[in-house]
C-alpha cells in the first residue's frame, strides 16, 4: 500500500479546526500557535517536529501533533523518516508533549519520557536486522517479541511506502499505550469531542 505525502500532511492540516477546538474547550488553552505556513521558520519548527505553541494555564507547551483514522490502542512512534540514512521524529523531534488524536481519545505523551524511554532502553533490544528484514520484505508490517523487564511484549514493525514523485521508507513501531505507561512513559488520556 503506497503512502501519499502531500495528501497526508493535507489531511493533518484539515483535522487542526478539530484540534483547535479541543484544546480550547477540555485544555482550556488561552493561545494557540501554530507553524503551518510553510514559511522558513514554521518549516524550521515543523523539522524539529513542533507543529505549534500552546498556553495552558500561563505555560507555553511545543507540541508535535499525529493523527489516526482509527485508535488501535496503540502508540506509532517513527524511526527512521527515510530508512535507513533520516532518523525519525523520536530521534530529531523537540516538543514538550505529543498529542495524539484519534476518533475516540486524545491522549497527552509527555516526549521527554517517551524519547528516554526509547533510546535508552527499547531500541537496544530492537534488532537492526528486523527494520532490514521488513525493508527489503516490502511488507507493510512484521511482528516481533522482545522481553523489556522481564515481560515480553509484541511490538509491530512498520514500513510505509511513500510516493511524492520521489519514492522512500518510513519505519517505525506500535506497541500498546499499557506497555509505555509500564514503563514510565507519562500518557494522559482525554475524551475526543465529537
Amino acid at each position: 500500500m503506497l503512502h501519499n505525502f502531500k495528501s497526508s500532511l493535507s489531511h493533518e492540516r484539515e483535522q487542526a479546526g478539530k484540534a483547535d477546538r479541543f484544546y480550547r474547550e477540555v485544555l482550556r488553552a488561552t493561545d494557540i500557535k501554530r507553524f503551518n505556513s510553510d514559511s522558513e521558520a514554521d518549516m524550521a519548527m515543523q523539522r524539529q517536529d513542533v507543529d505549534l505553541l500552546l498556553t495552558v494555564n500561563d505555560t507555553v507547551f511545543r507540541v508535535s501533533e499525529k493523527f489516526r483514522d482509527k485508535d488501535y490502542g496503540d502508540l506509532y512512534v517513527e524511526v527512521f523518516s527515510k530508512y535507513p540514512d533520516t532518523p525519525g521524529w523520536i530521534h530529531t523531534g523537540s516538543p514538550n508533549a505529543i498529542l495524539y488524536f484519534t476518533p475516540e481519545a486524545v491522549y497527552w505523551i509527555t516526549h521527554k519520557s517517551l524519547s528516554t524511554f526509547c533510546l535508552d532502553v527499547l531500541f537496544p533490544l530492537i534488532s537492526e536486522k528486523w527494520y532490514k528484514e521488513l525493508f527489503q520484505s516490502h511488507k507493510t508490517i512484521i511482528s516481533k517479541q522482545i522481553l523489556v523487564n522481564k515481560k515480553f511484549i509484541k511490538i509491530n514493525l512498520i514500513q510505509a511506502h511513500n510516493k511524492d514523485g520521489a519514492s522512500w521508507e518510513t519505519i517505525g513501531f506500535s506497541a500498546p499505550f499499557s506497555f509505555f505507561e509500564e514503563n514510565a512513559v507519562k500518557i494522559k488520556r482525554f475524551p475526543a469531542i465529537t
